[in-house]
C-alpha cells in the first residue's frame, strides 16, 4: 500500500469518525450546536457561560471538548479560555482550560503532520511570523511559540508538522508552553470582566506579564547580538 492511499484511508476514517461524534452530539442535545454558535456569534459570554454552567458537573467535560474541538480545527478559543474563569474559578478555569487546549493542539497536530503536510506548508510559507525563527531550535521554538499569549495555534502547529520534531517532544512542548499563555488568558479574561472587583489585581497581572516577557525578550536580543559578535565576517 502507497503512502498516498494511506493517507486517504486515514483521512477518510478520520472524517467518518468526527461525523459520527458530531451526529452523537446533535442526537444527544438537538439545539446544543445551535445555542453555542449563536451565543459566540453574538459574543455573549455571560449566557455562554451560563449555557456551559447549566450541564452541572458535566460541564467540565464540555468546556474540555468545545476547546478541544475549536483547537483542532483551528479556530481561536478565547471565549471559552475567558468564560472558563467565570464558571470554575480562576485555578480550576486554568487547569479545564490547559487540558482543553493541549488535547485539540495535538489532534490538530496529528492530523496536519498525517493529512494536511502541503496545506500546511503553503501555510507557513505565506506567514511572516516564523520566518526568521530558527529551524534548528525544534522543540525550544515550538515551546516559545505556544508560550505566548493570543499567539496563533495553527501557524504554531504548520510549523511543528513540517518540522522534524517528534510527537513526543511536540507533546513536552505543547504541554508546557500553553500552561504559562493559558494563565495569562483565564486570568485576564476574567479579571476584564470582573474590572471593578478586581482592577488592582489585574494591574499587577499586566505589570507582571510585561516585565516577564520584556526581561526574556532582551535576553534573546542580547544572545542574537552576541552571536552576530562571534559570527567571523567575510
Amino acid at each position: 500500500m502507497t503512502d498516498k492511499r494511506l493517507r486517504w484511508i486515514i483521512k477518510c476514517i478520520g472524517i467518518v469518525m468526527i461525523a459520527a461524534i458530531l451526529f452523537g452530539m446533535q442526537l444527544w442535545l438537538p439545539d446544543f450546536f445551535m445555542t453555542m454558535g449563536h451565543l459566540i456569534f453574538q459574543g455573549d459570554l455571560d449566557g455562554l457561560a451560563r449555557y456551559i454552567e447549566s450541564f452541572g458537573y458535566a460541564a467540565i467535560i464540555v468546556s474540555i471538548g468545545m476547546l478541544a474541538l475549536v483547537n483542532a480545527v483551528g479556530f481561536p478559543s478565547i471565549l471559552f479560555l475567558t468564560v472558563n474563569g467565570i464558571i470554575f474559578g480562576l485555578i480550576p478555569g486554568i487547569i479545564i482550560s490547559w487540558i482543553g487546549e493541549v488535547i485539540g493542539i495535538e489532534i490538530s497536530f496529528r492530523l496536519t503532520r498525517t493529512l494536511f503536510h502541503k496545506q500546511a506548508k503553503k501555510l507557513l510559507a505565506n506567514s511572516q511570523v516564523f520566518e526568521k525563527m530558527d529551524s534548528h531550535s525544534g522543540i525550544k521554538t515550538l515551546l516559545l511559540g505556544r508560550a505566548i499569549p493570543y499567539s496563533p495555534n495553527m501557524l504554531v502547529t504548520a510549523f511543528g508538522a513540517l518540522s522534524n520534531v517528534s510527537y513526543r517532544d511536540h507533546f513536552i512542548a505543547d504541554a508546557l508552553g500553553k500552561l504559562p499563555a493559558v494563565i495569562i488568558e483565564v486570568w485576564l479574561g476574567h479579571d476584564l470582566l470582573r474590572i471593578q472587583e478586581h482592577w488592582q489585581r489585574l494591574i499587577a497581572l499586566v505589570v507582571l506579564v510585561a516585565l516577564v516577557y520584556g526581561l526574556i525578550w532582551l535576553r534573546k536580543r542580547r544572545q542574537r547580538k552576541e552571536r552576530i559578535k562571534k559570527t567571523p565576517s567575510l
